[in-house]
């Protein structure tokens, strides 16, 4: 089943055109913002990116445009321009924008964002003017509730998953992408990608410190379930969901330990899109080999 696993990352990887694409359309934003508010057509200080394209966490298949997170930075002038004047700082980045973007795309300013939509269907850019501060935190504008200025610490989050991704020898960041998968291919669970990593980090910290080392990916996911089941509250909506995708992993866990691969890849194309994650043709049919499983550290009461 780790070869399963391989294939089944591959797919989820961006590619290069993707990537390509990602990073020309949010420096393309960046830069037509640049010109407006500062007179000048580039300069890299002006943004800075975070989310899934900063973490590389982002998957593939991108259907209906996948948003890109940018922060544009705004100085001081602006800031004292818009201090009370929320929306009028959000209006004036789409203004900015529209003239550049003028054909099919769609630029809309709501809440605390101004969201360029590119009419292939590919990526879009999420941008969030932002005034850097003193202490490398960001300010950023809210216009919900009469309008105010929150506080915002995207480098910290980077650095949280930047450290366990290298602490974890990649780990924390394949695990990412496949609960990204899981969620995506399960209607009506509501997940957001940022709770996403953040609970992937707090699993590969607690469970799997060092990394994947000789462990499959299978049990490692079934262990992600597994370890989440003991502390999601039986009032969150997500509960149910953790437990049958645990159910399926444990069938898969046990099918490959009999070696029985077309079972065992039927059960993880139930948790995982079908289209990425391939199935196995052939099943063992004697078992002379001891086989390795599960032998990482397990404190779910932690």
């Amino acid at each position: 089943m780790e070869e399963n696993f391989s294939i089944f990352l591959d797919n989820l990887k961006l590619t290069q055109n993707q990537r390509e694409d990602a990073k020309k359309k949010y420096e393309g934003v960046i830069n037509c913002m640049a010109r407006h508010f500062y007179d000048r057509s580039k300069n890299d200080g002006d943004q800075y990116l975070f989310g899934s394209y900063k973490t590389k966490t982002a998957i593939r298949p991108i259907e209906g445009g996948s948003d890109v997170d940018v922060l544009f930075k705004i100085d001081k002038d602006t800031y004292e321009k818009y201090k009370n004047n929320t929306s009028g700082l959000l209006q004036e980045c789409r203004n900015a924008l529209k003239d550049t973007y003028s054909t099919t795309e769609e630029i809309h300013a709501w809440g605390k964002v101004v969201l360029v939509k590119f009419c292939d269907g590919t990526h879009n850019v999420e941008v969030l003017p932002a005034l850097e501060k003193d202490d490398s935190k960001f300010c950023i504008p809210n216009t919900e509730d009469g309008g105010s200025w929150d506080d915002f610490d995207p480098r910290s989050q980077i650095d949280a998953f930047q450290d366990s991704n290298e602490t974890t020898d990649g780990l924390t960041r394949t695990c990412s992408m496949m609960i990204k998968n899981w969620v995506r291919n399960t209607s009506t669970l509501e997940y957001k990608s940022f709770s996403i990593v953040k609970d992937v980090i707090l699993f590969t910290d607690k469970i799997y410190p060092d990394g994947k080392g000789d462990e499959n990916y299978d049990v490692i996911i079934r262990d992600f379930f597994h370890f989440w089941i003991k502390r999601i509250s039986d009032n969150d909506n997500r509960k149910s969901y953790f437990q049958t995708a645990l159910d399926r992993a444990n069938k898969a866990v046990e099918y490959e330990k009999e070696g029985k691969h077309i079972e065992a890849s039927e059960e993880w194309r139930k948790i995982f899109a079908p289209s990425l994650f391939p199935h196995s043709d052939k099943n063992e049919e004697n078992r002379n080999e001891t086989r390795h499983f599960s032998t990482a550290p397990r404190p779910w009461s932690i």
